[in-house]
C-alpha cells in the first residue's frame, strides 16, 4: 500500500506553518528559562570544581585517576564559568525574542551544555565506562528547551557525532566502546523524540491559546455592540427609552442630592407624516438622523438626549432652571427650523413643538411626573399652532 504523500506534505506544511508562527514565543519562554537554569548549572559546576580541587590536593594518586581528576576540574571550571555568562547573556536579551541573537542563544547553550556533557564522559572513560552525564544532559534538554524539530535534529545529531568519535580516544575496550557508542546514540534518538514531543505539544498549546484570545476577543467586541444596541437608538444613535429613562431618574437622584434644578424638553416634529407620504420613509429616516445631530450639536456636553419613539425626542438639561430650559430650548427649536435635509433633487424642511417641565430638588419630583407636564407642554404646543415652545 503506498504512501499517502500529498496527506504528508499537508501535514508538515501546516506544522512548519505553525513552528514559524509561535516560533518567537518559544524563544521567550527558552530565553526566561536559560535565565533561571544556567546559573544553578554553574553553581553545579562550581560544586564539582570544589570536590575534585579537594580530591586533587588531599592525597596521593596514581597517574590515571590523577590525570581523570585534573581533567574534570578543569572541565567542570570552562563550563562553569561558560553557563554564568550564558546565563548573564540570556538575562540581557530575555525581552530580545525576536532578534538573532535571542534565537541563536537557546540553540547554543544546549549545544555547548552536550559538549561539556562528551567531554566529561571521555575523560570518564580514563576509569570508568560511565555515559551517565551524556545521557542526563541528553534528556534535559529535550525536556527544558522548545527546539524546533529540525534545529533539535540538527544539535542531536552533531551531537551524537561528537560523542560517537570523543570516546574512542580514551576508552580502549573494544566491547565496551561499542556498548558506549550504541547507548549514546539511544540517548540521542530519545533525547530529539522528547524535543519534538514537547515542541509539539507547546505549539498545539500556544495555537489553542491563542485561538481561545482571539474568540475572546471577538465575544468582547460583540459584547460591547450589543450593549451599544440595547442602549441607543439604531437609527438615530442617541439614547433609547429605556436608557434614557434610567439615566434621567439618577440625574433626579442626584440634583436632589446636590440642591439643584432640573428640566426636560420634549420635541415632536411637525407634520412629519407628510415627509414619509411625500419622499417616502428612507427620507424620513434622513430628517430624523438630522434632528438627532442638530439636538445634538445645539445642547451642551452635559445634556442627555435621547429618543422615545417615531418623530419624538427628549432632553434632559442638569443643573438647570425654567427660564435657561425655556432659552435652550428655543435655540433648538430656531437651529432646527433653520437646518433643511437636502434628499436627492429637493430641500426637505422641518420644524417641532418643544414642551418644557422644570423641577427644584424640593419638589422631589420623579421622572415619570415630569414627563406628565413636559407631553402636556408640548400639547399646548400643538394646540397653538406647532413650531413653538411652551
Amino acid at each position: 500500500m503506498s504512501l499517502p504523500l500529498p496527506e504528508l506534505r499537508r501535514t508538515f506544511a501546516q506544522w512548519g506553518a505553525e513552528n514559524a508562527s509561535v516560533a518567537d514565543i518559544a524563544t521567550t519562554f527558552n530565553l526566561e528559562r536559560l535565565r533561571m537554569l544556567t546559573p544553578a548549572v554553574a553553581v553545579l559546576n562550581g560544586v564539582h570544581v570544589l570536590v575534585f580541587g579537594y580530591q586533587l590536593l588531599s592525597g596521593e594518586h596514581d597517574a590515571a585517576v590523577h590525570r581523570w581528576l585534573q581533567g574534570l576540574l578543569i572541565v567542570h571550571l570552562l563550563m562553569g564559568l561558560c553557563m554564568a555568562a550564558c546565563g548573564w547573556v540570556a538575562h540581557r536579551f530575555r525581552y530580545a525574542g525576536r532578534s538573532l541573537w535571542g534565537r541563536v542563544l537557546p540553540l547554543g547553550i544546549a549545544a555547548l551544555a552536550l559538549g561539556f556533557s562528551i567531554a566529561v564522559v571521555a575523560i570518564d572513560q580514563w576509569v570508568t565506562p560511565n555515559i551517565t552525564p551524556f545521557l542526563m544532559t541528553c534528556m534535559i534538554m529535550g525536556l527544558v528547551a522548545y527546539l524546533r524539530p529540525l534545529h533539535a535534529l540538527l544539535l542531536y545529531t552533531v551531537a551524537c557525532g561528537g560523542f560517537y568519535f570523543a570516546l574512542a580516544f580514551t576508552q580502549t575496550n573494544a566491547t565496551q566502546l561499542l556498548s558506549n557508542r550504541v547507548n549514546g546514540i539511544a540517548a540521542c534518538l530519545m533525547g530529539w523524540s522528547l524535543a519534538v514531543i514537547l515542541w509539539r505539544k507547546f505549539t498545539t498549546i500556544t495555537m489553542q491559546q491563542s485561538q481561545l484570545e482571539k474568540a475572546s476577543a471577538e465575544l468582547q467586541t460583540k459584547q460591547r455592540q450589543l450593549e451599544r444596541l440595547t442602549r441607543l437608538d439604531g437609527l438615530t444613535g442617541l439614547y433609547n427609552r429605556n436608557t434614557f429613562v434610567d439615566l434621567a431618574q439618577q440625574e433626579l437622584n442626584r440634583a436632589q442630592r446636590n440642591q439643584t434644578s432640573t428640566a426636560i424638553l420634549i420635541m415632536d416634529l411637525d407634520h412629519f407624516k407628510r415627509v414619509n407620504d411625500t419622499w417616502g420613509h428612507p427620507a424620513g429616516d434622513a430628517v430624523l438622523r438630522n434632528v438627532a445631530a442638530v439636538a445634538n450639536a445645539t445642547v451642551r456636553s452635559t445634556d442627555l438626549v435621547g429618543r422615545l419613539g417615531g418623530e419624538e425626542f427628549i432632553v434632559l438639561l442638569p443643573g438647570t432652571s425654567g427660564d435657561a430650559a425655556r432659552r435652550i430650548a428655543e435655540k433648538l427649536r430656531t437651529a432646527l427650523e433653520a437646518s433643511p435635509v437636502q434628499w436627492e433633487q429637493t430641500t426637505i424642511c422641518a420644524t417641532a413643538s418643544i414642551g418644557i417641565a422644570g423641577t427644584t430638588a424640593l419638589e422631589k419630583r420623579s421622572f415619570d411626573s415630569l414627563y406628565s407636564d413636559a407631553d402636556k407642554a408640548l400639547y399646548l404646543a400643538k394646540q397653538r399652532g406647532r413650531n413653538r415652545v411652551v
